[in-house]
């Protein structure tokens, strides 16, 4: 039997809500970096990343306020090609490059880019090894003083093996809205499931991954909300890390956690909720409303053999609040 009283969010702090997946006129975006600053904050966001294909950018100094902050960073790539005619790409790894805090760009031990600086895209023909691919990029990126996301799996169409065991990764982009919208390959739900249960440590987030190029609505519809003690890079980033915060594509979630032997989460109004575990065939709950009202609560009894629980809030119209696992093992 479990005991044990975790809350998943800190207790002090405020809530800002962020992107950390958006592109402008630097690579394949619409939007110039300060159009794209303009719109984020228009819609009520306090912090944006500019992650660019294989471009760094740092433009903290021009867009910041009081209000609204930039993480500076980059979306770094590897690519598998068919051949080297270089016409059909295979595979490809995408990772977020994020500044890290003041004191992991101290003990870094690879230079950080330069404003606008490219960095170079790692190309393969005709196969690879992706594992160790990846994990070669995500050590460069965090010798940079970087933390590392994996974005979007499904759309890349890699293989679990391909990546799961790669080192340095903060987190795992489960939403995407652009690839929903694109071609239905923004989900990667169980994708994240699949690693936490082989033992993973890895929190999830959701985004935009936006370009704005008219063909489809692509921003504003994934993003997460972060609990944090004031809007500064480093407490921004610090929550990053320690899974203080949730995603979202639309509902929110308030409270959530395990205290004694259940898993609890308040949230706003939805249709169900989803409690699920790792490594307990049968385990977790679903609790789905009985009237239009909806429901603002839930929770699950935990029998002692699962090695995380997560909780997902799914209002009428499909849009989820998704929270990062409590590990209990």
């Amino acid at each position: 039997m479990i005991d044990v009283d975790i809350r998943g969010f800190s207790s002090g702090g405020s809530w800002y809500k962020g992107n950390l997946h958006s592109h402008t006129t630097n690579s394949d975006g619409i939007l110039s970096p300060a159009e794209a600053v303009c719109a984020f904050k228009n819609a009520g966001y306090s912090f944006l990343c500019l992650s660019d294909h294989d471009i760094y950018t740092d433009y903290r100094e021009e867009f910041n306020s009081e209000d609204f902050i930039l993480l500076p960073g980059f979306e770094a790539s590897a690519i598998l090609y068919e051949d080297d005619s270089v016409s059909l790409r295979r595979k490809t790894h995408h990772m977020n490059a994020i500044l890290g805090t003041e004191a992991m760009q101290r003990l870094a031990v690879r230079r950080r880019p330069f404003h606008k600086e490219e960095l170079p895209v790692r190309r393969c023909f005709g196969q690879w090894d992706g594992s160790s691919v990846a994990a070669d990029m995500a050590r460069d990126l965090y010798e940079r003083g970087f933390i590392v996301t994996y974005n979007h799996p499904v759309w890349s169409m890699v293989e679990l093996e391909e990546f799961s065991s790669c080192p340095y990764l903060t987190a795992l982009e489960i939403f995407n809205y652009n690839t929903v919208n694109e071609c239905a390959c923004g989900y990667d739900t169980r994708v994240w499931d699949s690693m936490l249960r082989k033992g993973s440590k890895i929190w999830g987030f959701a985004s935009d991954d936006n370009h704005n190029q008219g063909l489809f609505d692509d921003a504003f519809g994934g993003w997460i909300s972060v609990k944090a003690l004031s809007l500064t890079h480093d407490n921004i980033i610090n929550a990053i890390i320690a899974g203080n915060y949730y995603s979202s594509s639309g509902p929110e979630i308030f409270d959530w956690g395990v205290f004694g032997s259940e898993a609890y989460v308040s949230c706003s109004r939805v249709e169900r909720i989803n409690f699920i575990v790792g490594n307990h065939i049968g385990g977790g709950r679903t609790i789905i409303s009985k009237s239009d009202d909806g429901i603002s609560n839930g929770c699950c009894k935990l029998e002692g053999g699962e090695s995380y629980v997560r909780a997902e809030c799914v209002d009428k119209y499909g849009r989820t609040a998704w929270s990062n696992p409590i590990f209990l093992k």
